[in-house]
């Protein structure tokens, strides 16, 4: 067998790979004779059915699978033994004829694969680099907004007559066609619509005064707050919410008015637990430290944006573009994406490759390193955590293993988990690289930083978004 590879540019290349006779003929001929021995066909003993058949019914599928095994191993190793930094993986060359696998003659057979390259770079970063920390102020004003917030998700709902424009909606939406007719098969779902938190101005007067039995044309992309929400109003996946254009009618069935709840003991025992809070004083100093950690963990969120922002402005890294859009299209050939689809979102597919590009080597150079049992200890900890969401404070080790055990089957959650410690790690050595002067802000200004928008009404609601 040879292998060889040939570069078009310092970014494509191609690997030739020669597979000869003698390198699949002799598995592909024991195959069959087990196959042989096994075979059961009518008009024939067991074993006894004719070679000459069953190269003819199953020769091309066995060789095929063999050259399959042999071309998936000697790539691996030929890239990793020259040291290849390949981006995906390799992919046949478009304009080469598909081999016909012969059982008969076993003829040598060759097979060229296309490779995209990373690009050679240093990663532009020193100590002499500044950065701001932001830290949100908690004052009175701040600590009130927030216990406004509380009291209004822990208060009662209550029917009313007419929607106040901080009142809910619930009713039907129903899909309509292009005539502005219910569409057949089209989507049907209850829900809600929140006027308090509608973020068009014009669509939350149209609404206001609303009741039961009233029925109007709707744009769920103006009642929603994007696609997730999107689809939760209409119990649609998210990618069919982005793509979804139509118009709906929407049936009010009632209109809801929200009580805020008191603020007293009960509430305190609400949020923290019997007894752990008893007068108001106290409820303060608690809503200072949860907000203080909240901004906190925000703060260090938004750092990281930024430093990303500034790393990516700096490496503007060439990239084997037609070999990774095609790439893309066959990795997801399960979705049926089109090349046209994958040019579309090629902009946030090259940022997020660039990316992985920089943190891989920083990575590498910083010998950052997550071990096995940290993601065992990461998974326990998430299990501890749910477990106290239920009044299980302390959970035994066996429960915990157990559950743990369970979560370790799901692949993607643990790349998720290697991926945010690798993250934590990488952080880390920012932090220990550059300089950082701390400002503070109030909260107004920043999620207006973090997000390059106004606020919304709610802290609550600007919480939830400010770092999905």
């Amino acid at each position: 067998m040879k292998v060889t590879h040939e570069l078009k540019d310092e970014l494509n290349g191609v690997i030739n790979i020669v597979v000869e006779t003698e390198d699949y003929k002799p598995k592909v001929e024991s195959t069959l004779k087990t196959q042989k021995q096994r075979a059961q066909m009518p008009g024939f003993r067991p074993g006894k059915v004719p070679m000459g058949m069953l190269k003819k019914m199953y020769g091309p599928t066995v060789i095929a699978q063999e050259v399959n095994d042999i071309l998936s191993k000697k790539l691996d190793d030929y890239i990793k033994s020259n040291d290849l930094k390949i981006l995906g993986s390799p992919l046949p060359k478009e304009d080469d004829k598909a081999p016909e696998f012969n059982p008969n003659e076993f003829p040598s057979m060759e097979f060229n694969y296309e490779i995209g390259l990373a690009p050679d770079f240093k990663v532009k970063m020193s100590e002499k680099d500044k950065f701001t920390k932001y830290k949100v102020k908690v004052d009175d004003a701040l600590i009130e907004k927030y216990t406004d917030d509380l009291a209004r998700r822990y208060g009662s709902m209550k029917g009313t007559d007419a929607a106040g424009e901080n009142d809910m909606l619930n009713g039907e939406f129903v899909e309509l066609d292009e005539n502005g007719q219910p569409k057949e098969g089209g989507i049907r779902h209850t829900s809600s619509i929140s006027l308090e938190f509608l973020e068009d101005d014009k669509v939350k007067k149209e609404l206001t005064g609303k009741k039961p039995g009233d029925v109007f044309e709707v744009d769920p992309d103006r009642v929603s707050k994007g696609a997730p929400d999107k689809a939760a109003m209409l119990d649609i996946s998210v990618e069919e919410a982005e793509n979804l254009k139509s118009k709906f009618q929407y049936s009010v069935d009632k209109v809801f008015s929200l009580t805020p709840a008191s603020i007293d003991q009960a509430f305190f025992d609400k949020l923290f637990g019997e007894g752990e809070v008893k007068s108001k004083e106290e409820f303060e100093q608690k809503m200072v430290e949860n907000l203080s950690t909240m901004f906190d963990r925000d703060a260090d969120n938004m750092l990281q944006k930024h430093i990303r922002e500034e790393l990516m402005d700096r490496h503007e890294l060439n990239l084997p573009d037609a070999f990774l859009k095609r790439w893309v299209v066959k990795s997801e050939n399960e979705k049926d994406i089109s090349l046209e689809d994958v040019e579309k979102d090629y902009d946030k597919i090259a940022e997020q490759i660039t990316w992985d590009l920089i943190t891989n080597k920083l990575i590498d150079e910083h010998n950052i390193e997550v071990k096995h049992e940290e993601v065992i200890e990461q998974i326990k900890n998430r299990v501890r955590g749910q477990l106290a969401q239920y009044g299980m404070a302390e959970p035994d080790d066996e429960m915990v293993d157990q559950m743990a055990a369970r979560y370790m089957e799901n692949q993607e959650e643990i790349r998720k988990i290697y991926d945010n410690l690798y993250g934590e790690k990488l952080f880390e050595v920012f932090k220990n690289t550059f300089k950082f002067k701390e400002k503070e802000v109030d909260f107004d200004e920043f999620v207006k930083l973090a997000t390059g928008k106004a606020p919304k009404k709610g802290i609550l609601n600007n919480l939830q978004n400010v770092f999905k």
